[in-house]
């Protein structure tokens, strides 16, 4: 059982075949052409993988989950407690567990506290877990609607339902991530000030200490421009020509989300996740976008096919002119983390960018709550989105343990 994607018209599909690359079942591909169709390829290729993490254990378990459904008898309180189980494990760690042997070890309390110790080193994330609950919950629901008329239900198996149901929504809701900085503390920040000046000098196309023998330019820009902007990855890979302002302050470009676009060629299309915004830039990397647009990206003749800024200047598969993958995006900064020693992505810079963004709105005395409303805007968040809460929780703490250290200083004195 494994995911496939797929090419129909200028639009990518996913799917769950088996190994003859057939589709695994029926069922299993009408759920994903229903639920997924209408999301981005990135949403849809995690849900196809949830969705055979769930396939995979009740099939190793010999549970046939559709038939289940079917004849609605659905799981067992047995069953459940050993998926959920299972869905607080890396997929690796579920195969490896029943093959390690302690045989050797006598003590059993030993033998226990490393048992114990595997399953807590082998633990996935908070929201991997609710993932994986989601996914099962959600395609059983959607199960129960097709094999089942909502008034030739019994009510001893609408009340089955119900409580399976209440109790998987119960589980999902209490798990709770550990985010970001969990294992930071207050002073620590996600990439040391000498590695990020380190990488936007190394990156400038006249460094001596550059990695790349091509693509300078292009690569300066996208370092830069997710340094500067803190946009995402797939925004950045989206980013057109015509986005950018070329004119007036010279320092702004917009992001916003799209629909399948026919001009894309790419099998990933990537897109802007989150709302629309104007995006900010130093002029003189406008400038420089605008030398690459006018130099390294007119001499590709592939280029004039669309309007996209960044393009493969790479023909090792037929590729050259075509818009950056998100890919080869990747594969510039895990250069780049070998020349500094230090693992870094495109989307550490958007944390990067937050950190610079409270210590220069700190600076200039901005009252906290327009500090917030000028982040969500620039990240792309709603109002309502509390995705900001993990940068201002971490902003908050400091002014705590500043405030009580003046406090501890004048009981010193007394």
């Amino acid at each position: 059982m494994k995911l496939k994607k797929y090419k129909f018209g200028t639009k990518t599909f996913v799917a769950i075949v088996n190994a003859a690359d057939c589709p695994q079942d029926p069922y299993v591909s009408a759920y994903i052409g229903c639920l997924l169709a209408s999301r981005s390829i990135n949403t849809a290729t995690r849900y196809a993988n949830e969705l055979i993490f769930v396939l995979k254990h009740f099939a190793d378990k010999k549970i046939d989950l559709v038939g289940r459904v079917a004849s609605g008898h659905f799981i067992s309180n047995q069953e459940y407690v050993q998926w959920y189980d299972s869905c607080c494990l890396g997929v690796s760690s579920q195969y490896n567990t029943a093959e390690l042997s302690f045989k050797n070890i006598e003590a059993k309390d030993f033998r226990n506290i490393l048992s114990a110790n595997q399953r807590v080193t082998s633990r996935v994330s908070g929201s991997t877990i609710r993932g994986r609950l989601r996914r099962l919950r959600d395609f059983i629901n959607w199960l129960y609607e097709k094999f089942h008329e909502e008034g030739e239900v019994s009510s001893e198996l609408g009340g089955r339902l119900k409580r399976l149901i209440c109790r998987m929504r119960c589980d999902e809701e209490g798990i709770k991530d550990r985010g970001f900085f969990s294992k930071q503390t207050l002073d620590d920040t996600v990439i040391h000030d000498d590695i990020y000046e380190k990488m936007l000098s190394i990156i400038e196309p006249s460094s001596p200490e550059n990695p790349f023998r091509k693509s300078k330019l292009r690569n300066y820009l996208i370092v830069s421009i997710l340094a500067q902007s803190g946009i995402r990855r797939g925004a950045l890979a989206k980013a057109k020509v015509s986005d950018f302002k070329f004119h007036g302050a010279y320092d702004s470009f917009l992001v916003y989300k799209s629909g399948n676009d026919v001009s894309d060629p790419r099998f990933d299309k990537p897109n802007q996740k989150t709302r629309a915004h104007i995006a900010t830039i130093e002029p003189h990397l406008m400038r420089a976008i605008k030398h690459y647009v006018d130099t390294d990206r007119a001499a590709i003749p592939q280029s004039q096919a669309h309007d996209y800024l960044l393009l493969s200047e790479s023909n090792s598969r037929g590729t050259m002119g075509n818009p950056i993958s998100l890919k080869s995006i990747n594969e510039i900064f895990s250069r780049l983390s070998e020349v500094l020693n230090f693992h870094i992505y495109p989307h550490l810079l958007r944390h990067k960018w937050n950190e610079i963004y409270d210590i220069k709105a700190s600076s200039m005395g901005i009252e906290p709550e327009r500090m917030e409303d000028a982040r969500k805007y620039a990240m792309g968040w709603s109002q309502n989105s509390s995705m900001n809460r993990v940068y201002n929780e971490k902003r908050l703490a400091k002014l705590a343990r500043e405030i009580s250290e003046c406090h501890q200083e004048r009981v010193d004195r007394q």
